[in-house]
């Protein structure tokens, strides 16, 4: 098996990753360690592939989430932020989202869909920017640098959430 899961499908350690190669490969790799191909084998190899096969596919559902292929990227080098019991001290961003979940709820309270939509515009704006910096940092191997774009991400990712379940509302009325 291989080391990594940039190893594993035959992917350069290189963010963004290039999606159509990783599909591409994934479904290489899928077709390769089908269990069909191995109706025939032995129970024990039975289970290998299927154990392969379920490798194969955490891979491929961490690295096409271009957040979830950074976070991996940064814990290969030892920065794994899911066991970190720290969180963001840059208390300005932290006041920041306290203040863009309000301006969500107003809109809510509103029900302006027009400005719901140049809500998420700005938002997913924003997040593209510090996505861009976390590349920078990775591309820097600046590796302790990259914890604070990736914590911001996920405040970003969930207001993102948020913001989507509002227009999904709109549309369900």
């Amino acid at each position: 098996m291989k080391n990594n899961y940039f190893d594993l499908l035959a992917l350069p350690m290189i963010l963004p990753i290039d999606l159509s190669q990783l599909s591409l490969n994934y479904q290489q790799l899928q077709k390769q360690y089908h269990p069909d191909n191995y109706a025939t084998a032995s129970e024990s190899e039975k289970m290998a592939v299927v154990q392969k096969s379920a490798t194969i596919n955490a891979a491929y559902q961490t690295l096409k989430d271009p957040i979830k292929a950074a976070e991996y990227r940064v814990a290969l080098e030892g920065i794994n932020i899911n066991e970190e019991q720290q969180t963001i001290h840059d208390s300005e961003f932290l006041q920041e989202q306290f203040m863009l979940r309000e301006q969500l709820d107003e809109i809510d309270q509103v029900r302006d869909f027009e400005r719901l939509e140049l809500f998420y515009d700005e938002i997913l704006k924003r997040k593209n920017q510090v996505y861009l910096q976390l590349l920078a940092y990775i591309n820097q191997s600046n590796w302790l640098a990259t914890k604070q774009p990736l914590y911001q991400l996920r405040y970003f990712v969930k207001l993102i959430e948020q913001i989507e379940l509002q227009q999904e509302k709109h549309f369900d009325l």
